[in-house]
């Protein structure tokens, strides 16, 4: 039985891994081969610049459509249209002119709209006792695909063409979506193997939490709680500000590298990707300091918060150490996510609750976010530097760490 168990849980954990490797990492290859996706497709660089906005966007206008659409028809079976819309935009942006493009990159974000509601929602059904170490791991997961696709796609393009670099992600996707389906069955509400294969409290827990998601039709669903309501709002702030830096950094900062420091566009995208390589730390960091120091959500908060604004007052103060702030920036953009969900899950009464609250915290959250890279490009191009541009992703991040702390308290 313990054999069989840790075969079970070891793979449950590779589908999930796999799934959240899928995350973000098509979008984040996008930043290496703009200028030749430009030159390819005969696009404006506006709309160009669309190609990077455009996922954002449905993160935020979809997220209330997947919601609704998780809840009809079970997580396990929402996870393969992310999959096939995946696969399909991926094809559509590489190899369908201009046209298929913007077509791939809508279907792109609407495949990972999906993922981002189910994810907590997995978690919060299967992982109860293990919220902030689910959540962390998952975070870093989604890290290490933006991290390849950062570091990787421009060398790829140089070989074989940015259309094929692009594409090559299908390879990912293809291995994850059988992964998926092998553990997590669209017949089933929950793993392959039965809760008789996991004993004990964990296991009854996941079966508590995976028949409140689905109430019988004459007790109606209950809403969310004041307390937890006036915490979804400020996180929703605090999540909304969080990504309007990481989507900013994540576009502009190979720039201000190729401006600032004279690098080249190969090196200035391989130095940036250790924003994207030390967001692999800061999720799992977060469970560790927890478990090991006792650390509660107020303390986790604070440190990554304090990390955040080092990065955007440390360029603008220092630029030349830009290395330091990229590794704290690195580090709270990751655990940031992990804090912020880890606490939603862990108040969440339901998982009809949970589900609520994150995608409201979701939808608005990344309706923000979405103006990031544009605001900054204009600010940059206004200002004639990057002074204004990192001024205002410092204020942003100052009145999240005040909004994150506010819900944290709520009680």
């Amino acid at each position: 039985m313990t054999s069989r168990m840790s075969r079970a849980a070891a793979l449950a954990l590779l589908a999930v891994g796999l799934v959240s490797l899928n995350a973000r990492a098509p979008l984040v290859a996008l930043g290496p081969v703009l200028p030749d996706i430009q030159s390819g497709t005969g696009l404006g660089a506006a709309v160009v610049g669309l190609l990077t906005a455009i996922p954002v966007l449905c993160f935020g206008l979809i997220t209330p459509a997947a919601a609704w659409f998780i809840g009809r028809i079970g997580i396990n079976h929402a996870l393969l249209y992310f999959f096939g819309g995946l696969a399909a935009g991926i094809l559509l942006r590489s190899y369908g002119g201009a046209d298929g493009a913007l077509a791939g990159t809508v279907a792109i974000g609407a495949a990972m709209t999906i993922v981002n509601v189910a994810t907590p929602l997995l978690v919060g059904r299967d992982f109860p006792h293990r919220a902030a170490l689910m959540t962390g791991l998952t975070t870093a997961a989604v890290n290490v695909g933006t991290t390849l696709a950062s570091a990787l796609t421009a060398p790829l393009a140089a070989a074989v063409g940015w259309q094929a670099s692009l594409a090559s992600w299908l390879a990912v996707t293809a291995v994850a979506a059988g992964a998926w389906l092998f553990v997590f069955p669209p017949g089933k509400d929950g793993p392959r193997w039965s809760d008789a294969d996991f004993p004990g409290p964990l296991a009854r827990a996941a079966a508590r939490r995976r028949a409140q998601a689905a109430p019988t039709p004459t007790v109606p669903r209950a809403k969310v709680s004041p307390a937890n309501r006036r915490m979804m709002w400020l996180f929703t702030v605090t999540f909304g500000l969080h990504n309007l830096g990481y989507y900013a950094v994540t576009l502009w900062f190979p720039t201000f590298l190729v401006e600032t420091r004279g690098m080249t566009p190969s090196e200035a995208g391989l130095a940036a990707s250790l924003f994207q390589v030390l967001a692999i730390a800061g999720p799992l960091l977060v469970p560790v300091l927890a478990h090991a120091f006792s650390w509660g959500p107020t303390r986790l908060f604070a440190l990554v918060a304090a990390c955040w604004v080092a990065l955007p007052a440390g360029l603008l103060a220092a630029p030349g150490a830009w290395l330091a702030w990229a590794v704290l920036g690195g580090i709270a953009q990751g655990g940031t996510f992990t804090v912020v969900f880890t606490v939603v899950i862990q108040r969440a009464r339901t998982l009809d609750e949970n589900r609520r609250m994150t995608a409201l915290i979701q939808t608005v959250g990344y309706a923000v976010a979405s103006s990031g890279p544009i605001v900054m490009g204009g600010l940059r191009a206004w200002a004639g530097g990057w002074t204004a541009p990192l001024a205002l992703i410092l204020v942003a991040v100052l009145v999240m760490a005040a909004s994150g702390f506010a819900a944290i308290r709520t009680r």
